[in-house]
């Protein structure tokens, strides 16, 4: 039960910081743009920002982000439980973490990059259709 409360804590947390601190701040929102996140799906997925609702595309980031950091957090808390040496403890939370951490940002930002290529292709389609009617 404790776990559970972690990880709607920190995910409510960790979201609502990023409502604040980059989604309403208009030079923030800016500095996302040039983030690593959204070049990383720029480049990987060819997704044009033109086509894009761009603010929309920062809040589907920070619940993943938001996620990922909740889920990792609350799986390295899940291994106290177990593990009792303090050393041993930090060295393998290290490790699960980074074995948590790099799958689950390939494949959320995966299910975010094919989401957002296929939203970007039904606006390419609506504005050709849109420009045959006329």
């Amino acid at each position: 039960m404790i776990h559970i409360i972690i990880f709607i804590g920190l995910f409510i947390f960790s979201y609502c910081f990023y409502l604040i601190f980059v989604i309403s701040n208009k030079k923030a929102l800016e500095k996302m743009k040039k983030g690593r996140e959204l070049l990383f799906l720029k480049k990987v997925y060819n997704l044009d920002y033109d086509k894009l609702n761009i603010k929309k595309l920062v809040k589907t980031i920070a619940l993943t982000n938001s996620f990922i950091l909740a889920l990792t957090t609350t799986f390295v808390t899940f291994l106290n439980e177990w593990i009792k040496n303090i050393y041993v403890w930090l060295l393998v939370c290290l490790v699960m973490a980074l074995l948590l951490l790099i799958p689950l940002i390939l494949i959320t930002y995966h299910l975010i990059g094919t989401y957002y290529k296929k939203q970007e292709k039904g606006v390419k389609k609506n504005v050709q259709s849109h420009k045959n009617r006329k």
